[in-house]
């Protein structure tokens, strides 16, 4: 029943009753037929008025039945009527018969776990047919999917990826009647889907894997680079030792240690000069040495075999060849094939790549959800997600019921998206018994608004101690030019256990810790963020379990809540990392996450040196802490200086490096290798290599440099013309959304007369 009906019955009921009245007109006296007639019209009348869709079927067809019965009476008494010479109408017009459209039979099939349905044998001789209404349903009649077609005849696709159960299509045919629209439903066969079975790879005991490569010999030796590669949960930290068999003497770098044993080299960490190892290995971590040396004998894929971590086999590779497995006591006769080692590369595209169904429900600023539709194949037990083509984090394969549809649901607070458009991207790997076949799905696309402001910023470290060496002097925290939008207070230090963060500003003998507490909130007032360091040359924190982590959060938060510091920067050197940088990056994350949630423009920044951003040979403190932190940033400012040696090749192809002490020219390579996520050869490397952090946001980096004579060892002037020049050239190559500068420190700009501050200001104000 539809509204049309319902208006059809109307309009017959005032028909018939237009011929009563006027059948009525024809008697001269009421008869008992005629008042039994319009009794019954009155009953009829009430109960076409109350007819709504509302009303059931049975009541429609009994409305239906009585107006076919009082029409037959009417009719019956009007022919026994004498009317003299009654008028001559025309005969209506005959309506031609009404054929009714069948329909043989629906058909639903199902491929690659998308349905299609079509009708068939159908016969619609007079084009009745208008709609078919297709609803794609589970065996017990849920509805997934409905989709229309106004050909029946037409194929019809549907959009939804199904898993394992049966299927069933219900096709409605609408057609239009003799006075009214009717309906013929149909439904198709059943499809059943069976059920995958998707296991994940076996493991293999395989810790890690060792990759040497080179692209140069000589006649007894060669140079090459050596990267560690490591597979299990274990933190090995600095004390790890590598040996393999090799007909090499020896090898040489200056932060190896390395000897002969019989035909083994055995190599292990070096340190650096605070003792502190310049090589550590952390959970599922990593590491590559440039530049290795090896003397008495030529490069080549017999340079290393048996290749062991701690005594523990491990795999081996020598320029991209997988050369053996290491060695295994007591190997089995005829040995089960083993699955190979599944690696997702740390940047995207994946060469030969097969592309996976993939549907996102939403991808909004604050959760990507969707579904994808796995391969029928072994996965690996986890998946990849590249952010702008880096790989950002591994995440677990979980399927429901060993169905083929894998839910994903990630916090796009997690994700390290940079200011503007990203690209997200899923990548998943099929193992099979002697290959390995990777799955990338769609690309997503999501949007960072600005956390910050186009204004620029001057930002400078005060040192609480008062005085550098007896040079300078020290200066009131309040003091500080009103130019310096950002005053980094220095510095929250170890105490003896090298994990309680300790801050006491009356150690100066200047002020006391309630009379700094007034001065830092004044400043805030006057439009300053005053921000707490946690680092220097005496903050060295080696943090190794969860209740380090503990130690180490809950005190630094303390001390910023004492004194009421907007923010909070990190200036951690290599030997904070002795134990790994699992912990203290989480608490570095922690800390900074309970501060945002109480203000979203928490400061927090960063001071890595040069070396920290263009190799790991000090440790992966930086790399680790800006992945997993980039979406927090407010700002990195590198410490372009304090880099002794330091070159970096320009992108102008001359392939002559621009050295750390030519600052005029050092900064815009540097702050431009920065922003295109490349490196130079800093370290031996001939040509430029992704950077392990990715390319840094214009608007997330300031330039780092040093107030004047003094303040550093390598990088320092007095002539100002070099820095401003840098900025100019920056500009001139279209970098003009670079956040500002910072300067090691308020204390030497005001010994040097405020040269840094006179000189800069006016470029960035």
């Amino acid at each position: 029943m539809n509204t049309l009906e319902i208006q059809s019955i109307k309009s017959h009921f005032s028909n018939v009753l237009n011929h009563y009245n006027n059948l009525k007109k024809r008697f001269i006296e009421s008869s008992d037929e005629l008042e039994s007639l319009n009794i019954q019209l009155i009953e009829l009348k009430n109960k076409v008025n109350s007819l709504t869709m509302e009303s059931s079927i049975i009541y429609f067809f009994e409305v239906k039945e009585t107006l076919s019965t009082v029409e037959k009476n009417i009719f019956d008494l009007d022919i026994e009527v004498e009317t003299p010479e009654p008028p001559i109408t025309p005969e209506p017009p005959v309506e031609p018969e009404v054929i009714v459209p069948t329909v043989g039979n629906v058909e639903l099939t199902i491929k690659d776990k998308k349905a299609t349905v079509v009708s068939k044998s159908v016969s619609d001789s007079q084009g009745r047919i208008t709609l078919v209404t297709y609803n794609l349903k589970t065996s017990v009649r849920n509805t997934i999917e409905q989709r229309t077609a106004t050909n029946p005849s037409t194929p019809v696709n549907f959009n939804s990826i199904l898993t394992a159960g049966d299927y069933i299509v219900e096709a409605i045919f609408s057609y239009t009647g003799s006075q009214s629209l009717e309906q013929i439903s149909k439904s198709s066969n059943k499809v059943t889907i069976e059920e995958d079975v998707i296991l994940p790879p076996p493991s293999t005991d395989n810790i890690a894997t060792l990759k040497l490569s080179s692209s140069q010999s000589w006649g007894n030796g060669f140079s090459a680079n050596l990267e560690l590669v490591s597979h299990t949960a274990q933190n090995y930290g600095g004390t790890w030792e590598l040996s393999f068999d090799s007909p090499a003497s020896s090898l040489s770098q200056w932060q190896i240690n390395s000897s002969k044993v019989g035909n083994r080299i055995v190599v292990t960490s070096g340190t650096d000069w605070s003792g502190a190892a310049n090589f550590n290995l952390g959970p599922n971590g990593s590491f590559k040495i440039d530049g290795i040396n090896g003397n008495g004998a030529g490069f080549d894929n017999k340079i290393a075999a048996n290749a062991t971590l701690n005594g523990k086999s491990i795999s081996l590779i020598i320029n991209g060849e997988v050369i053996g497995e290491g060695t295994t006591p007591n190997p089995e006769p005829n040995p089960e094939p083993e699955t190979p080692k599944v690696s997702f590369p740390d940047k995207l595209p994946i060469l030969g790549a097969t592309s996976v169904e993939a549907i996102y429900l939403s991808g909004d600023k604050t959760t990507v959800l969707g579904t994808v539709s796995i391969p029928n194949t072994n996965i690996h037990a986890q998946y990849a997600v590249y952010v702008n083509g880096f790989k950002t984090t591994l995440k677990p394969v979980e399927l429901t019921r060993r169905s083929s549809i894998l839910n994903v649901n990630l916090a796009v607070s997690s994700l390290p998206l940079l200011t503007g458009t990203n690209e997200v991207q899923l990548v998943f790997a099929g193992v099979g018994t002697s290959s390995i076949t990777y799955y990338t799905t769609n690309i997503l696309t999501l949007i960072k608004e600005s956390t910050g402001t186009s204004k620029k910023s001057l930002i400078g470290y005060w040192s609480s101690w008062g005085g550098n060496a007896g040079q300078t002097s020290y200066i009131d925290l309040e003091a500080t030019p009103s130019e310096y939008d950002t005053i980094v207070v220095s510095f929250i230090e170890h105490a003896n256990d090298y994990l309680t963060p300790q801050f006491n500003p009356e150690l100066s003998g200047k002020v006391t810790r309630a009379e700094f507490a007034q001065k830092v909130a004044r400043m805030k007032a006057k439009g300053h963020n005053v921000i707490i360091a946690v680092g220097g040359q005496n903050g060295v924190f080696h943090l190794g379990s969860d209740s380090d982590k503990a130690i180490f959060k809950n005190g630094v938060i303390r001390i910023i809540e004492e004194f009421g510091f907007n923010g909070f920067d990190i200036d951690l050197e290599g030997q904070s990392a002795l134990n790994g940088t699992k912990y203290a990056v989480d608490a570095i994350k922690e800390i900074i996450e309970y501060f945002r949630a109480k203000d979203p423009q928490f400061v927090y920044s960063m001071a890595p040196e040069v070396a920290y951003l263009i190799s790991d040979g000090f440790g992966t403190l930086y790399s680790d802490l800006i992945k997993a932190t980039k979406h927090l940033i407010t700002t990195i400012h590198p410490q372009f200086y304090n880099a002794p040696g330091t070159g970096i090749y320009p992108f102008d192809g001359s392939g002559t490096p621009v050295m750390c002490n030519d600052q005029a020219k050092f900064i815009p390579a540097f702050a431009e290798a920065l922003m295109k996520g490349h490196d130079g050869p800093a370290w031996g490397n001939e040509y430029a290599s992704l950077f392990p952090i990715g390319p840094i946001p214009e608007e997330m980096l300031a330039i780092g440099l040093p107030a004047g004579v003094g303040a550093a060892g390598t990088g320092a002037t007095n002539d100002m013309s070099s820095f401003t020049n840098a900025w100019r050239e920056l500009e001139r190559k279209g970098y003009t959304k670079i956040k500002g500068f910072m300067t090691w420190s308020i204390d030497w700009d005001e010994y040097h007369n405020w040269q840094f501050k006179n000189a800069i200001a006016p470029l960035i104000k």
